[in-house]
């Protein structure tokens, strides 16, 4: 999952919703999620600042925690993992600091073995 679909989804809105939401063209919304291209760093943090104001997510989040979405969904993409809507609302609350990184990957590591994919 990238930066932008995972800010999408803290706030529950289809890609439609979101790309009129902040104004920008459907188009640009997709072909950030499906990794067709990649918005510059500073839409990602404009975003970030607009869901914040409008209380969507309590923090900006710095180039850190967008660096550490990507990170996340580098590995899951190398280690050809499906994270499911549980690892969609954990990605979620990790944005939101109400879980660290490390649950985060204690989380999707205890949900692998339980689905006996170890």
């Amino acid at each position: 999952m990238n930066a932008i679909k995972a800010l999408r989804s803290t706030t529950g809105m289809s890609q439609n919703k979101f790309a009129l939401y902040l104004g920008i063209p459907v188009a640009n919304i997709q072909h950030w999620e499906q990794g067709k291209t990649n918005p510059p760093d500073y839409v990602t943090s404009l975003i970030s600042r607009v869901m914040k104001s409008d209380g969507y997510i309590e923090q900006e989040y710095t180039t850190a925690q967008i660096d550490m979405l990507r990170q996340t969904q580098a590995t899951l993409a190398i280690e050809n993992l499906s994270i499911g809507k549980a690892g969609v609302d954990a990605i979620g609350k990790m944005l939101k600091g109400e879980i660290s990184r490390a649950e985060y990957q204690k989380m999707l590591k205890e949900n692998y073995k339980a689905n006996g994919k170890h």
